[in-house]
């Protein structure tokens, strides 16, 4: 599911930046997947702590597994949202665009790292991770500002400037969700906050 997931941003992306219909399509398509990814993970992870009763950290990573199947079903959707931006994109946005493309490699390398924990995790990666949140949401803020400007002097690319804030408000959430990834790892490790001194 983690693995769909990535695959389906990074198409989701290249939807965005080609402007194609056809790949917007792969998006949706693919989402229908991972929400069945989601039912089916919810239904072995219930199926598991109804059966076994796990204890300690075997219970810690059941409970850590909900939150995680959730924000990769999340991400999926935002995925779908960053796509569909591409509909109303007329041009490339001005700078914001240019932002929004540096705000793309953070918020895919979060989410890289982020799913990469899932399985050796290790707290200082996690918390790495998790401080990388901040400036993508600084960049997040810059298209913003960048955008209004934009649309202050070009008021006939309103639609351009309107669909880089949806990517840009999509790759911010995205980037939350690697961050609370990431925070599931450490609650894994029963690092409740920061790093064990």
């Amino acid at each position: 599911m983690a693995a769909r997931c990535r695959r389906q941003l990074h198409l989701a992306l290249d939807s965005f930046w080609s402007g194609s219909e056809d790949k917007t399509a792969d998006v949706q398509t693919s989402d229908r997947s991972i929400d069945r990814d989601e039912k089916t993970v919810d239904a072995l992870l219930l199926r598991i702590l109804a059966l076994r009763q796990p204890v300690a950290s075997d219970l810690r990573w059941l409970t850590a597994s909900f939150r995680l199947v959730t924000h990769l079903e999340r991400i999926g959707d935002e995925a779908v949202d960053l796509a569909r931006a591409t509909v109303s994109r007329a041009s490339d946005g001005g700078p914001a665009g240019q932002t929004l493309e540096r705000m793309t490699v953070a918020a895919e390398t979060m989410l890289g790292n982020a799913l990469e924990l899932i399985l050796p995790a290790t707290p200082y990666a996690a918390a790495e991770v998790r401080s990388a949140a901040p400036s993508v949401d600084a960049l997040y803020y810059d298209v913003l500002q960048e955008a209004s400007a934009f649309l202050s002097q070009h008021a006939s690319d309103a639609a351009a400037a309107l669909s880089v804030v949806t990517a840009a408000k999509s790759l911010e959430r995205v980037a939350d969700h690697a961050a609370n990834i990431a925070g599931g790892t450490l609650f894994v490790l029963g690092i409740e906050d920061g790093l064990p001194r």
